[in-house]
């Protein structure tokens, strides 16, 4: 073994530690405001200072919402609170931070059901402008779903009286058309036409009453598009990332009819044909990514 090998140390002399630190210090100075040096605190205890700060607003808020909104709060099981309170630390953006304040809120109310350690984690890995679109989703499902409730209320008390007007506008225009032929024969005028085509349309008015219902009902309980043009490709890859969003497919397949001529002396007819399939994609908001939106919103007294 050589002589520089037997004599090489680590250099742990307090220079080169304070160096050390001072490169680390300029280093976290560019990513953290404000600089450092403006606290004066070590490293590891200004980070700490920081993050307890942001603590610090988050519960301040969340304790004004308590009393606002007159909410008796209950204890929540601490591997519960410690991890939100780890994640909510590292949060400094005012907005943001009233969505923990929020959580918190909806967490520790009594008249609620909310334990559920995801949405701590969910929150502190989505951007402002992430959280924003999803909550104006789901803010549309709930103005469209309200409207469409309320349509289906609205026809299941007036279908009985829809129906019977049907049926008497209908049992009028056959009499009318009747009594342009009182013996019977089809006749051709204007009159007669038009009538026909008013029964036509009677009857399929009749006929579309038996589906509204279903079709409404189906209307209400679907998911609700996330508007892919307002996202960003990596921030719709990471909601998707956490599940609070999903892609679904939807095919739809059409064929080209063709006319094959029959001979006798044919036994077997082989023919080509084409079938067109269509795969549309969409982006959804997902049950999960209802509940943790609705857990971050404020529920007012």
């Amino acid at each position: 073994m050589s002589d520089d090998k037997k004599t090489s140390k680590v250099d742990v002399s307090s220079t080169a530690v304070e160096k050390g630190i001072d490169i680390a210090k300029s280093f976290v100075d560019k990513l953290v405001l404000p600089p450092i040096e403006e606290l004066g605190l070590l490293i590891k205890d200004q980070i700490s200072f920081w993050r307890f700060n942001n603590q610090i607003k988050i519960l301040n808020k969340a304790k004004s919402i308590c009393e606002k909104n007159k909410i008796s709060v209950k204890a929540i099981p601490p591997k519960l609170l410690f991890p939100y309170l780890e994640n909510a630390s590292l949060e400094d953006d005012d907005e943001l931070q009233d969505k923990w304040a929020i959580l918190l809120v909806n967490m520790v109310d009594s008249q609620q059901n909310i334990q559920n350690h995801v949405f701590p984690y969910i929150l502190s890995q989505l951007s402002k402008d992430e959280f924003n679109l999803l909550e104006s989703v789901l803010i549309e499902k709930k103005r469209r779903v309200s409207e469409l409730e309320n349509e289906l209320a609205d026809f299941l008390t007036n279908r009985s009286n829809i129906e019977n007007d049907l049926k008497s506008r209908l049992i009028k225009l056959n009499q009318k058309l009747d009594s342009l032929s009182p013996d019977g024969k089809y006749i051709f005028s204007k009159e007669a036409m038009e009538l026909r085509s008013s029964i036509r349309s009677t009857k399929m008015e009749l006929n579309s009453l038996e589906y509204k219902e279903l079709m409404l009902k189906r209307k209400i309980v679907a998911p609700e598009n996330i508007p892919e043009q307002n996202i960003k490709e990596f921030e719709m890859a990471n909601i998707i990332r956490l599940g609070i969003a999903k892609v679904v497919y939807k095919a739809s397949a059409g064929t080209h009819s063709i006319d094959i001529p029959a001979r006798d002396q044919d036994s077997e007819i082989s023919v080509d044909f084409d079938v067109e399939i269509d795969t549309n994609t969409s982006t959804i908001l997902t049950e999960l990514g209802e509940m943790f939106i609705e857990a971050c919103q404020e529920k007012h007294a």
